[in-house]
């Protein structure tokens, strides 16, 4: 029974600091509701340097691109996974969700890893 009790806590206790790490990554992108592409490590990147992302608490995101449309949509946090769903503004409005491994992350910014629709590994650093 002791060993039951143990395993228990421990399986608790795992848990409640996975679900505190997503907390902390889910506050510091509220912290900051504007975050700028600071350097993007890639071939053929699809962000440029100087572009901003605004996520709102509710649920909501804006990509401001440099000569190009505004875009928008929603996101969410699956873990380390930022999921953000591109809303295509178009007749059809198609929901197209991009994601995004959040590799390192502080108060100061984040790092999101994906790939690109070439299959090729892109890293952006937002700050």
């Amino acid at each position: 029974m002791k060993k039951l009790y143990f395993f228990l806590t421990i399986i608790f206790s795992a848990y409640a600091g996975h679900t505190q790490g997503i907390s902390r990554i889910e506050k510091i992108l509220n912290f900051k509701q504007k975050w700028t592409v600071m350097d993007v490590k890639s071939k053929t990147p699809y962000f440029e340097i100087g572009e901003n992302f605004t996520i709102r608490v509710d649920g909501k995101f804006y990509h401001d691109r440099n000569n190009y449309a505004k875009l928008g949509g929603d996101w969410t946090l699956n873990g380390k996974e930022l999921i953000l769903t591109y809303d295509s503004f178009t007749e059809e409005r198609r929901k197209i969700p991009y994601i995004y491994q959040i590799k390192k992350w502080g108060q100061n910014g984040f790092q999101l890893k994906y790939r690109n629709r070439f299959n090729k590994k892109e890293r952006v650093y937002l700050k």
